[in-house]
């Protein structure tokens, strides 16, 4: 924890100086999670920028940037940048329930985080109804269309590029001459991104569940997360138990997913945390993205056998509202258009023309790509460019995270993008899903490589011993 006294040291506006930005102004602030009952104490404060780069006389908008100081009186001169996933996720907003895995890091440098341009406290864009995919392709489009209409903001301006540039505008208004970069999820697209753009300006890289340059968002879902059940089915079978509990379970499955698509099921299910009672309809949709959400973490992944079971039996309800839970901490501080503005931009025209009669890959299937597009026809979009896509040698020391059963960014796309990072090392977390930058070793781990600055000698043999958390037998729990 920050000490009172350290926090008010460092909280003081640096001083101008000749050729640098005035100084932030930071404030007592509490940052709280939007799903979850926690909070941390930091310093916050704001940064007017042109929402157009290109128009810096233009409209402004407002950055909102909290610090959380170093506990020592003599902090390391390189900070701790912490970027969220998504895209649009707000980094105040989800970082208290990763403050524990930051201590270490914590104890000498400052922690930094920024939300992106439209999400959290900067500046943020809410759809009044937001897009999303409960009723189908078409649906999404309208929706999309009449959130964008309803918003007083220029959405080709909320991408990647645009975030970049906010970032380094953060770093020369602090002070810092060089920074590392924590990224999870699309964070760890922005930070390659940032550390394209400035070499010179990222000390070191550290990037969870990563996006690299090559991947288009979206397009590949269907064969990353069809992958990551067919490893859970797998653990299953290798397991007596868990054979014995659910013989013919993925059978079970294909053939309720195909029930649900001919005809939906209404649902009474208790909400998870009120208790109220909600009158649902289940169709193959909301099965397919109940499952990827389940897939995300190894925890939650331990129960998906029991709920399927339930469900293939003709109880719906246990799947339903745990389903909820887990979304709700999935989209917690999610920004839709935000989402939207980034891949409508950079992702989904890269695409390429769907193929005919292709129903894609999986239990997924090209739902994801269908919704995407169907929104993306609708949002206003930004200059694609291309070239963003191309894979740029980084020399920037780099550790890459990797679950080994992560539904939506797979070890295979960490190993894509250690080949344009020359000083990379990669590492793939046993049977772990998306996001691990909390788990057993790693926060030591990760703050030994930031004290080195290298990952040449770094010690990440642990690793190897961490274990995903053991399939439910029932709704009870594992087996003794």
């Amino acid at each position: 924890m920050v000490s009172g006294l350290f926090a008010l040291a460092l909280a003081l506006a640096l001083p101008e100086t000749p050729g640098r930005p005035a100084a932030l102004s930071l404030s007592p602030c509490q940052l709280a999670h939007p799903v979850m009952p926690i909070a941390v104490a930091a310093r916050c404060g704001s940064l007017s920028v042109p929402e157009d780069p290109s128009r810096p006389n233009g409209r402004q908008i407002s950055l909102r940037i909290a610090v959380l100081p170093a506990d020592t009186p003599r902090p390391r001169p390189d900070p701790v940048f912490v970027l969220a996933g998504g895209p649009g996720q707000s980094i105040t907003q989800t970082y208290p329930a990763l403050a524990g895995a930051f201590e270490r890091l914590n104890r000498d440098r400052d922690i930094v985080l920024v939300d992106q341009r439209g999400t959290g406290g900067s500046s943020p864009l809410a759809c009044p109804d937001p897009p999303g995919n409960p009723q189908g392709p078409v649906d999404d489009g309208r929706r999309a269309a009449e959130c964008a209409r309803a918003l007083d903001a220029d959405l080709t301006q909320y991408g990647t590029p645009a975030f970049v540039g906010d970032l380094e505008r953060v770093r020369a208004t602090m002070g810092y001459e060089r920074v590392n970069l924590v990224g999870f999820s699309y964070g760890t697209r922005a930070a390659l991104a940032y550390a394209r753009a400035h070499p010179d300006r990222a000390r070191t890289l550290l990037l969870d569940g990563v996006a690299p340059f090559e991947m288009l968002v979206g397009a590949s879902f269907d064969r990353d997360s069809e992958r990551a059940l067919a490893l859970l089915f797998d653990r299953c079978r290798a397991e007596p138990a868990c054979r014995e509990r659910y013989a013919g379970l993925e059978r079970d499955f294909r053939a309720l997913l195909a029930r649900l698509e001919r005809q939906p099921a209404p649902v009474r299910a208790a909400h998870p945390v009120t208790g109220a009672t909600l009158e649902l309809t289940v169709d193959a949709d909301a099965l397919r993205q109940a499952v990827l959400a389940f897939l995300y973490q190894a925890e939650t992944a331990a129960l998906l056998p029991a709920l399927l079971r339930e469900a293939t039996s003709g109880n719906l309800a246990p799947l339903a509202a745990q389903g909820m839970l887990v979304a709700a901490d999935l989209h917690a501080g999610l920004s839709r258009p935000v989402h939207l503005s980034v891949l409508c931009t950079e992702d989904v025209p890269f695409y390429g023309p769907p193929a005919s009669g292709s129903r894609g890959e999986g239990f997924l299937g090209t739902t994801a790509q269908d919704s995407l597009r169907a929104a993306c026809a609708a949002w206003p979009r930004g200059r694609a460019d291309s070239s963003f896509h191309d894979p740029v040698p980084i020399a920037v020391p780099t550790l890459l995270l990797s679950g080994e059963a992560d539904p939506v960014t797979p070890p295979g796309w960490a190993d894509l993008a250690s080949r344009s990072l020359s000083r990379s090392r990669a590492l793939t977390l046993p049977g772990q899903g998306h996001g691990n930058f909390a788990r057993g070793c790693l926060p030591r781990v990760a703050a030994e490589f930031v004290r080195l600055g290298t990952v040449d000698g770094l010690d990440t043999s642990c690793v190897d011993r961490l274990r995903p958390a053991p399939i439910f037998v029932d709704l009870l729990g594992a087996p003794p």
